[in-house]
């Protein structure tokens, strides 16, 4: 017996020093990070006056520089593909937690028609968070939504952590995921799988398939917005392929007390023109670059940005 608790004491004291010492492992993963973002959200280093969130239509679509020179401000680009509502409600919520500037105006780009409906392409980014599971806010995320035991947590650095931080390489931009200085990822390509024709078949939106939780999160970022005095503006970006019929009026039903809804016009030859696209749902740069136009165009007209003196 006695060898036994002599044996589970060397263990445990092995185990201990060895879980302490992964410390050094979890404060060194963000540093291997490329794109740097969700750290500047957590460490208060946002400081632009109009904020972009959204997926990869967000990221693909909408150019802040553009934005930002024109409108004669400054404009920075927090949107990441695959991500989903929920990962935009926890972005926008950490943005006004944590020192960084308070925007003037939030765009919030939407997916037509998955915004609020199951979809298995987009999630919460928890790829994301764990490279910086050192900061406390990214633990209890990951406590909350991968399972993460709240008490081996708090103890056990083993238990914080996942395979990628054991990758402890330099992180390098894909080509398709290239972050500009503005966090706007545009695609100058397009992919060979897509064959370039526009789709005119007809679909409908169904109420009763939306996801409760994206609901909510989506209503808790528009209510966000209206409790700091930021102005939000919901724009949906164009496709290649024909709109949703009801998802349109279901958005503007939810949005009318908090903001506008900006709906791309899709009278507009270069909407169904596949050159302009990456794939169908999402434009090349030249095609970004003229929707962006058209946003800047409507929030001129609109009054929902103050320009710099």
């Amino acid at each position: 017996m006695k060898k036994f608790l002599i044996s589970a004491l060397i263990f445990f004291v092995g185990f201990f020093i060895i879980d302490k010492a992964l410390i050094f492992l979890r404060n060194y993963s963000p540093t291997t990070e490329v794109d740097k973002r969700l750290e500047w959200i957590i460490t208060g280093k946002i400081n632009s006056n109009i904020l972009i969130y959204g997926s990869s239509r967000g990221a693909r679509d909408v150019i802040a520089s553009q934005i930002a020179d024109s409108l004669k401000t400054s404009a920075y680009n927090l949107s990441y593909p695959g991500s989903g509502v929920e990962f935009h409600e926890f972005l926008l919520e950490q943005t006004l937690k944590n020192g960084n500037k308070k925007p003037e105006l939030v765009i919030l780009v939407i997916d037509d028609p998955t915004e609020i409906l199951p979809n298995g392409l987009i999630h919460f980014r928890l790829d994301r968070l764990y490279p910086l599971v050192k900061y406390p806010v990214i633990r209890d995320q990951l406590i909350a939504r991968d399972g993460k035991n709240e008490f081996l947590s708090k103890f056990f650095i083993v238990s914080q952590l996942g395979i990628s931080n054991f990758d402890i390489t330099q992180k390098h931009f894909k080509n398709i995921d290239t972050l500009l200085a503005d966090g706007s990822m545009p695609i100058s390509y397009q992919d060979s799988r897509f064959n370039g024709q526009y789709n005119n078949t007809t679909s409908y939106y169904n109420i009763k398939e939306e996801v409760p939780t994206n609901l909510k999160s989506f209503m808790h970022i528009l209510q966000m917005c209206k409790d700091n005095n930021i102005k939000l503006l919901i724009t949906s970006t164009p496709n290649c392929f024909k709109s949703t019929i009801g998802f349109n009026e279901r958005i503007k039903a939810l949005s009318k007390d908090y903001g506008p809804f900006y709906m791309a016009d899709t009278s507009k030859p270069y909407v169904k023109d596949g050159s302009y696209y990456f794939d169908d749902v999402h434009l090349r740069t030249p095609g970004a670059h003229i929707f962006t136009s058209e946003l800047i165009d409507y929030i001129r007209s609109s009054g929902l940005i103050t320009p710099m003196k």
